[in-house]
């Protein structure tokens, strides 16, 4: 099925040379985001070696890492020599995605993705020896590596046929299993999967589920969802930034503030494999998801 949903994505979808070594063909402009009104990080002279690391264009741009400083950022697509393109999104590369856990999970398996179809994809651009100038850096946004809506649409209803889903697409968020800001692959389809708001029983949108978490506080009538993802994903992020100096702290930090710190592997393993796990703990005297 994973074979059928990949070749499916590659054909609806116009894949960039993404994981190759490539140069500039011309002078550009490296930007924090896709659209020539984001922040100017960097002037690259035509010639400058980078390797693409984007699935897909955004908006005519493509985002890349210089090979001698190991910059980050967004060029204009056309700036970019053309590599032979991939023919459809490869998987997990040795070494690529987290290691699975052996052991059971904590939930109810509806809760989980297909490990084979979903295992989760890091982003290879976000390193442990890099995170105070990205995920950890209070001028480090999200928007500035988020796959265009474009891209999500098409995956998101091309998972949900993969994954059997028929009723409403906005019973669910195409999600991140390695989320965004734990550095997860932004546009790798191995890190992408349609999770519900509600339960299969209780199908709800964002608004309901909002709403009916709000009536029932602590209630377990039905299983945890996306909503509840995110707060594991935001308390992750602070446990992997913690100790930095003046790192940047989720939302969250306040109502379930870190208490330990975890490197960016042990906190992408988390979410790949054991996200619930440390929903529990969260909602248990907010222990340590270590």
């Amino acid at each position: 099925m994973r074979k059928i949903l990949l070749s499916l994505l590659a054909s609806l979808l116009c894949p960039v040379a993404f994981g190759q070594q490539t140069t500039l063909a011309h002078n550009s402009i490296l930007r924090s985001g896709p659209s020539s009104g984001s922040k100017r990080l960097d002037h690259l002279t035509a010639g400058t070696a980078v390797t693409i690391i984007s699935r897909y264009a955004n908006s005519g741009y493509v985002r890349i890492q210089t090979a001698d400083q190991g910059e980050t950022g967004w060029v204009l697509q056309i700036n970019v020599k053309k590599a032979a393109p991939t023919e459809a999104p490869q998987g997990p590369q040795p070494g690529g995605a987290p290691t699975a856990s052996t052991g059971a999970t904590a939930g109810d398996p509806q809760i989980y993705p297909n490990a084979q179809m979903t295992p989760g994809q890091p982003d290879p651009s976000v390193t442990q020896s890099n995170i105070a100038r990205n995920i950890c850096n209070k001028s480090w946004s999200t928007d500035s590596v988020r796959p265009a809506d474009s891209v999500t649409s098409k995956i998101k209803t091309q998972t949900m046929a993969a994954y059997g889903f028929t009723d409403a697409a906005n019973h669910y968020e195409l999600d991140h299993l390695i989320s965004l800001q734990v550095g997860g692959c932004p546009d790798c389809v191995e890190n992408l999967w349609p999770e519900a708001y509600g339960d299969r029983g209780h199908p709800m949108t964002q608004v309901e589920r909002a709403a009916w978490n709000k009536q029932n506080p602590g209630s377990s009538a039905i299983l945890p969802g996306s909503l509840e993802k995110d707060v594991v994903e935001n308390h992750v992020h602070d446990e992997i930034c913690f100790g930095i100096p003046n790192a940047k702290m989720s939302s969250y930090a306040k109502k379930y503030p870190p208490t330990v710190s975890v490197t960016l592997q042990r906190g992408q393993q988390i979410l790949a494999t054991e996200w619930y796990g440390c929903y529990v703990n969260i909602m248990n005297g907010n222990k340590p998801c270590e």
